[in-house]
């Protein structure tokens, strides 16, 4: 029962889901500057991630080089757009899950889960792209698979501090 109660308490995806995201950008953004040999790429862009997803609803699945093809209009908010309904997703999959479950999120368990979800982009996303699976094709592997996992990594952290900032805050 009193599981079942603290669960009920748990925040809605969508506001943990951006602040997640943010953090996830931020740290992303903060290691291509600090470190761009390590984690800089054009590849995982917002343009590329709209470029992507424009794609998608014209219902084209593959590319064989995403990064050649010819820019789309709206292409940064559209891959915006993508990418925080995508965290808002993934975020408010993980609450319900503990809400069922009776549980709390915490950093910890959070931030595997964020790890968890790099296989999104690592096996689904980058194929489609035409970068092959874990941006074997890409020329940029070691960029993208390292910025895919410390920017999921991070997501997950935000996950578990943004839903314990907002169950305390009220």
């Amino acid at each position: 029962m009193y599981a079942s109660r603290n669960a009920q308490r748990l925040p809605g995806g969508a506001a943990v889901g951006v602040a997640a995201t943010v953090t996830m950008d931020v740290v992303m953004v903060a290691a291509a500057k600090l470190a761009p040999d390590v984690f800089a790429s054009e590849k995982n862009s917002p343009e590329a991630i709209g470029r992507w997803a424009a794609g998608l609803c014209r219902g084209r699945w593959l590319s064989q080089d995403l990064s050649a093809e010819t820019p789309v209009r709206g292409e940064v908010w559209l891959g915006l757009a993508a990418h925080y309904l995508t965290g808002v997703v993934l975020t408010e999959v993980y609450l319900a899950a503990l809400r069922k479950s009776g549980l709390r999120p915490g950093v910890g368990g959070a931030t595997a889960y964020g790890i968890a979800t790099a296989v999104l982009p690592l096996l689904l996303m980058y194929p489609s792209m035409g970068y092959g699976r874990c941006a074997r094709r890409s020329g940029d592997v070691r960029r993208l698979v390292g910025s895919m996992l410390l920017g999921h990594a991070a997501f997950g952290a935000g996950i578990g501090l943004w839903a314990a900032a907002t169950r305390r805050t009220g």
